[in-house]
């Protein structure tokens, strides 16, 4: 891990950055802008996704923030605004401002440069045009995903309107009102949250999830989505990384239904903290990311390794490669409850490795 630079190298660098590889014009205020990314909110993820739709970004200098994040610091040659790019990633230009090393974040960590991706190697790369193209038209996220939405899988809403079909109500997107099928109803006095898969009757005064609406047609028991949980103990993988340093997994967002699916398919109250198995697959092909490690449970995709720990983690995997053939660890499953209204939680992982 390299050694956070002092204020002196900053400024060295900085003053040899403006013609090295960019031209910076006249009445730009900065000429540089910053992609931010917070993997705590998605961005790995998102930037991976991004980067398969438009094309892989250009080497430039990185910082890996004091908050687990990381600051790409690119050239510009125009007058650019800040502006959110996608969940967890944004553009940080005129109006905008990034702490650089060594400055130390409230965690206590550090800001560094990525190793071998300083100033002092690297000079600044020129912003790609599609990235400029969002600050320029105010273009909305391409990766959706507000903390405040419901976290509902597309299987829990698929279960939910056919167990409405098989009451004779036939759904619609969205929040609407329907004939309650339970009372005599002459005014529509169901309401129902399609995405959210809740309900309330305000004629009989009843409502819940899917739960209680299979109990209201008699038919109990398990849903289609109630399997036990996939038996880890019978078939788990061999562990062959050893460790208790909890490294959490990006891009869990975009699979909640294959989570959903290895914790038993069905929400609990209190959510689930489930030991597993996890495998650790790179992806040496992957266009944005050539470094990527792919996280598979059950032999289902469920995020990604963190940027930042690529390194560290990919020396892990390749020891035990060569040593088993296979790279695994155990990991943790959170998250996922359903408390009733509005309160559903998302699923996370976690991966337990060798510290740093």
């Amino acid at each position: 891990m390299s050694e956070p630079a002092s204020l002196e190298q900053v400024e060295e660098w900085w003053q040899a950055w403006p013609d090295a590889n960019v031209g910076i014009v006249t009445g730009v205020v900065s000429g540089v802008a910053v992609i931010d990314v917070d993997p705590r909110s998605g961005g790995d993820s998102s930037l991976r996704a991004l980067g398969q739709r438009h094309g892989m970004l250009p080497v430039t200098p990185e910082v890996h923030t004091g908050g687990g994040g990381s600051h790409l610091w690119f050239g510009v040659d125009s007058e650019l605004q800040t502006v959110t790019i996608a969940l967890g990633v944004e553009l940080k230009a005129e109006g905008g401002m990034v702490v650089v090393p060594p400055s130390r974040h409230a965690s206590g960590q550090a800001y560094r440069w990525r190793p071998g991706g300083g100033p002092d190697i690297l000079g600044l790369a020129k912003l790609p045009t599609w990235i400029a193209g969002f600050a320029g038209t105010g273009t909305e996220p391409v990766i959706e995903r507000a903390d405040h939405q419901m976290a509902r899988t597309t299987i829990e809403q698929e279960e939910f309107e056919e167990t409405w079909a098989r009451a004779g109500v036939d759904l619609l997107p969205g929040d609407q009102y329907y004939r309650c099928p339970f009372h005599d109803d002459h005014h529509p006095s169901l309401h129902i949250d399609a995405e959210g898969c809740r309900w309330y009757c305000f004629g009989c005064g009843v409502g819940g999830g899917i739960g209680k609406l299979r109990d209201m047609l008699g038919e109990g028991g398990r849903s289609r989505l109630r399997t036990q949980l996939r038996g880890h103990a019978k078939r788990a993988l061999p562990v062959t990384i050893h460790g208790a340093h909890e490294i959490d997994v990006v891009g869990e967002s975009h699979h909640q239904d294959e989570l959903l699916a290895i914790t038993g398919g069905r929400r609990r109250y209190g959510g689930v903290n489930v030991g597993v198995v996890a495998r650790l697959v790179p992806e040496p092909d992957n266009r944005f990311d050539p470094d990527a490690i792919a996280v598979e449970i059950d032999d289902r995709p469920v995020g990604y390794v963190r940027r930042e720990d690529d390194q560290w983690v990919r020396s892990l995997v390749d020891e035990s490669l060569d040593m088993h053939g296979l790279a695994t660890c155990e990991a943790t499953i959170r998250g996922g409850w359903d408390r009733g209204r509005d309160e559903v939680g998302w699923f996370g992982v976690a991966l337990l490795l060798p510290e740093d």
